[in-house]
């Protein structure tokens, strides 16, 4: 029902005008995304607005405001309702220091890339410097005279200090593995080829009141990643608090069935 849900966008702009009354960050956001939109259809802009049900630029203007304001409506509601128990088991379980190392890629070549050996031949190239690792060999001499990552090959392979989330998660869970000084003993193979890896440093991780925005933000992410309803749930419980209440009857099932058909259509795309 169009009328109904023209009810609800006003209802939640009466709320979040008075909330997010002139937040900067949303503003910007609504007048790039105006600007980009404005862009595409720069030679027929007024046709456009009208072909798309708008009276003028102000009416769209006001529907991407709205759009960024429960946004930032849903991430806060989250925010609000995070434990101090979930963050401080994020801290203990996912953050880490920073570590350093160094790496030798040995490519395997590909459909769109037909450079490098085959896996088999990579793999064995890859063994064949680990045991010369074994033997004695300097690791930054043979990332030099080796590694497929011609980048960090001119400096020994050295890749610098980096954290989770930076490299893929192959190369990432052998690297956090390792000792400082110690290089794998087995080829890691990731998307890229066969990697052979020397840690080289690790740093004490962050102190959680340093971090603890950042946790949160991760937390947000993280729980509207695994819950696709919470876009509507979070909505729904903000109209309540601010004391939204429907005395006409027919009102009340309309928007009953409003959430339920929304929450059964986010449970479909997940």
């Amino acid at each position: 029902n169009i009328k109904y849900l023209l009810i609800i966008d006003d209802i939640d702009k009466k709320i979040f005008d008075v909330v997010y009354k002139d937040d900067e960050e949303i503003e910007k956001q609504v007048d790039e995304q105006l600007e980009y939109i404005k862009n595409q259809y720069s030679d027929n802009w007024e046709e456009t607005l009208e072909s798309a049900g708008y009276s003028d630029e102000d009416e769209l203007k006001d529907e991407i405001r709205l759009s960024y304001q429960r946004t930032k409506a849903v991430d806060d509601y989250i925010k609000d309702n995070i434990k101090d128990d979930e963050i401080n088991k994020y801290y203990k379980d996912e953050v880490v220091g920073d570590i350093s190392a160094k790496h030798i890629l040995i490519k395997v070549k590909s459909d769109t890339d037909t450079e490098g050996l085959t896996d088999e031949e990579a793999k064995k190239k890859a063994e064949d410097l680990i045991k010369q690792l074994n033997d004695g060999a300097d690791f930054s001499d043979l990332a030099k005279e080796n590694s497929d990552d011609t980048g960090s090959a001119a400096k020994g392979g050295d890749l610098g200090y980096f954290n989770k989330g930076d490299m893929v998660e192959e190369f990432e869970n052998a690297a956090y593995s390792l000792k400082v000084d110690e290089y794998t003993k087995e080829p890691v193979k990731t998307t890229y080829g066969y990697h052979i890896i020397l840690k080289t440093g690790e740093k004490d991780k962050a102190k959680l009141k340093d971090i603890k925005d950042e946790i949160i933000e991760k937390l947000v992410s993280k729980k509207k990643e695994e819950d696709s309803t919470i876009n509507v749930t979070a909505l729904d419980e903000i109209r309540k608090n601010y004391k939204l209440k429907f005395k006409d009857s027919k009102l009340k099932k309309l928007y009953k069935e409003y959430i339920d058909n929304a929450l059964k259509q986010a449970e479909e795309s997940n």
